[in-house]
């Protein structure tokens, strides 16, 4: 798992990805959220916060479908926020535990898998990376 480790004990989480905007991009983002569940105390609560760019043809069905994510993590104590940030180009991952992730491609790091009956589309862990650079620093 790329992120669990650094994920535990984190009760506040600020991704910074400028491309959310395609559905596979929006999958990335779910399956990133999802590590998030599994990774936090069951009964800690946790604040998520996107800090992320779009443009007028995206911007209305990025804006509902983010607010249908916030929405569904509520029942597992995230309180889900975010932003549009037409400056934003670096892609990171800060955490109040003290870590810090520097991702070089964002969260597109996945290649396609061979179709959707591929377990690589469950199992993130099965899906093949691309070329990418993703640094993890300790920042207390």
């Amino acid at each position: 798992m790329l992120f669990g480790k650094y994920l535990r004990g984190a009760t506040e989480i600020i991704l910074c990805d400028p491309f959310i905007r395609h559905p596979h991009q929006f999958r990335n983002l779910l399956e990133f959220v999802t590590t998030v569940v599994r990774c936090k105390e069951a009964d800690t609560e946790l604040t998520f916060y996107l800090v992320t760019n779009n443009t007028s043809d995206y911007i209305e069905d990025s804006r509902k479908s983010l607010t249908e994510l916030a929405e569904s993590v509520l029942a597992s104590s995230i309180n889900f926020q975010f932003e549009f940030n037409a400056a934003l180009h670096d892609r990171s991952i800060t955490l109040n535990n003290g870590w810090k992730i520097v991702l070089g491609r964002g969260l597109d790091i996945y290649q396609k898998t061979n179709g959707r009956y591929d377990i690589a589309e469950f199992i993130s862990e099965k899906r093949l990376c691309r070329a990418c650079e993703i640094t993890y620093l300790k920042i207390m």
